[in-house]
């Protein structure tokens, strides 16, 4: 078994390779078909042998095996949820599988049957620059063909209300419905997880809340999953269980023995918890998330869009970015944004950087006060005991700290305990030497990031 890094591809490959139907996939996992970014690309499996091995997230109908399977290693080109299918590409009865990164050895992170007919669509949240390994195969121990599946971005869902509790303080959003992945993907983005119900009160609060939208009794999912340890069920956030609301007979693993994920009932008055799979079809199709929000430990702030209050000194060559933004630079007029994924809770903050220059070494700073002053062709704002957390070589202007290469967390890596109320403040500062774009520098500057530890 072998990983396949982008680092192991030439970005001309790379480039041919995306958004075409060239790609058939390998047969064996530890020789990959290696493809990169959105796009449509062919699969034959009629000479295919099984590689892979059974998986207990691919368990649908008793039957936990992908035969006859391809390969794919995969470079994701964005950060945030993706989709692969093959529904009307094919007449094969497919499954499809999602590895982590790590290659063939990585768990399965999604796995998908008969989603449209008897054709497949999975749903996983990626991050920009990481390898996931691609798995496509049939049902059956005699299932053979050909066809293409799609890569896609999955739009962010849409939030449709969002209420704060006056009991805890906590503000909820309610999701556009969705598959499971995807709605805690989204809270991801927002700073949550999906909700953790920690007592009866919570539940009447919710189900007042939330059960009934516009007019219409919906399911809500939860962050309650046994998605690590088959019937051991426990909540996204990591905090303890203990509140539990199964109705009568559940949770029973139903829906060809895969349930992995716990909702608020749609048909119960008292929105009693059913267990479903990812993607549940018929009568509880694409529930809606219910994202809870403790506090907003992350915030952005060090624009260089010539609006931003939080700072006073301007870009330096009157070159204001887009809003949110940093200063602009000679690649970008809307300057270059640094963002987060994940959760302070979690540990797992993830420090994205786009809008730079194509290919240009990046590094991703770490300070612990303000500062405002100019800072090449852009602002700097974080200052105090300054900290060079990592240099990065960017891949179509995008980079991250920490990424799939790294083995260490932010926190530690910038020295700062989850839980301890650390306030660090962070920004990516990059090359761009270009001769005539605010001479004589060479290097500008992101946003910032403030985030209580």
């Amino acid at each position: 078994m072998q990983r396949f890094a982008l680092a192991t591809t030439t970005l001309a490959t790379i480039a041919l390779t995306a958004g075409t139907a060239a790609a058939q996939g390998s047969d064996t996992c530890a020789t990959a078909q290696v493809i990169a970014g959105n796009g449509t690309y062919a699969f034959d499996t009629t000479l295919a042998t099984t590689d892979g091995l059974p998986d207990a997230l691919c368990n649908f109908f008793t039957n936990n095996q992908i035969y006859n399977d391809v390969w794919y290693s995969w470079t994701s080109a964005t950060t945030g949820v993706v989709r692969i299918e093959d529904c009307t590409l094919t007449t094969l009865d497919t499954k499809i599988a999602v590895y982590d990164v790590g290659g063939c050895a990585a768990p399965i992170i999604a796995c998908n049957d008969d989603f449209c007919g008897v054709q497949t669509r999975v749903e996983f949240s990626a991050v920009a620059g990481n390898v996931y390994t691609i798995r496509v195969g049939a049902y059956s121990a005699t299932g053979f063909g050909t066809g293409s599946i799609v890569i896609s971005d999955v739009p962010p869902l849409a939030i449709q209300l969002t209420v704060v509790n006056p009991a805890n303080g906590h503000t909820y959003h309610l999701l556009e419905g969705s598959g499971w992945n995807a709605a805690q993907a989204r809270a991801l983005q927002l700073g949550g997880n999906l909700v953790t119900i920690n007592d009866q009160a919570e539940q009447d609060w919710l189900t007042l809340n939330f059960h009934n939208y516009q007019g219409v009794d919906i399911d809500l999912w939860t962050g309650f999953n046994d998605v690590a340890v088959e019937g051991t069920f426990e909540w996204t956030s990591g905090q303890p269980v203990t509140y539990t609301n199964w109705d009568i007979g559940e949770p029973n693993n139903g829906a060809g023995g895969i349930e992995d994920f716990c909702a608020m009932r749609k048909n119960n008055p008292l929105a009693l918890w059913n267990d479903l799979a990812e993607s549940p079809t018929g009568f509880h199709a694409n529930p809606h998330g219910i994202v809870e929000i403790e506090s907003n430990p992350i915030v952005s702030f060090c624009a260089g869009d010539g609006v931003a209050t939080d700072h006073t000194t301007p870009c330096p060559c009157a070159n204001n970015g887009a809003l949110g933004n940093g200063c602009a630079n000679s690649a970008n007029p809307n300057g270059a944004n640094l963002t987060t994924t994940g959760t302070t809770l979690g540990d797992n903050v993830v420090l994205q950087g786009s809008g730079m220059p194509a290919t240009v070494a990046c590094i991703y700073l770490q300070g612990s006060a303000l500062d405002d002053t100019v800072f090449g062709d852009g602002v700097r704002c974080t200052g105090g005991t300054l900290l060079r957390l990592r240099t990065k070589v960017n891949s179509g202007g995008a980079s991250s700290f920490p990424d799939s290469v790294e083995t260490i967390t932010l926190s530690a890596r910038g020295g700062v305990a989850p839980g301890s109320g650390a306030r660090r403040y962070y920004q990516t500062y990059y090359r761009n030497s270009a001769a005539i774009f605010c001479p004589p520098e060479t290097f500008n500057v992101t946003n910032g990031v403030q985030i209580d530890w």
